[in-house]
């Protein structure tokens, strides 16, 4: 099992509910920088999953990673939901 301590269920809660929003939005979503601590928290995520393609994405150069998170975000709410779901209550 992969190391989530630094993940706090509230964190994940809160990056949940911006993968949410990105998913109404989409290709609409206009990058919000008070919101950049969920989207570096979602890189780091990512690689605590070990979840290689996702995270290759994110080292595209010249790539925002709002695109990324646009690309994934369906496949990055079930990673959070469940997450979510293993840690303790």
């Amino acid at each position: 099992m992969t190391d989530q301590k630094h993940f706090s269920k509230a964190l994940l809660a809160e990056i949940l509910s911006f993968l949410d929003e990105v998913s109404e939005m989409n290709e609409d979503t206009e990058y919000d920088s008070s919101k950049e601590h969920l989207v570096n928290a979602i890189i780091d995520f990512v690689k605590t999953k070990e979840k290689t393609s996702i995270a290759e994405d994110f080292e595209t150069p010249f790539i925002h990673p709002m695109i990324t998170i646009q690309k994934w975000v369906e496949e990055l709410k079930l990673l959070v939901g469940q997450s979510i779901q293993e840690l303790p209550s």
